[in-house]
């Protein structure tokens, strides 16, 4: 199996129309997501994360030392 480079101009009409026939087809596989979609993937991964609360600057330290 051989993996191919290829650019397409998602601008044009034959661009998009290309990309989404071989994304139908599923010759193409999408590396990392960009613009909005990685925002909000960003965004659920915060929402995931257990977040902790200090009173001051004091309190994280007492806590970090704590470790």
């Amino acid at each position: 199996m051989a993996t191919y480079s290829i650019t397409i101009n998602e601008r044009t009409t034959f661009g998009k129309q290309l990309l989404l026939f071989l994304k139908g087809l599923g010759l193409i596989k999408e590396n990392e997501k960009k613009g909005i979609d990685a925002t909000l993937k960003a965004c659920d991964d915060a929402d995931k994360v257990h977040l902790i609360h200090y009173k001051d600057m004091d309190d994280f330290k007492a806590r970090m030392y704590a470790l």
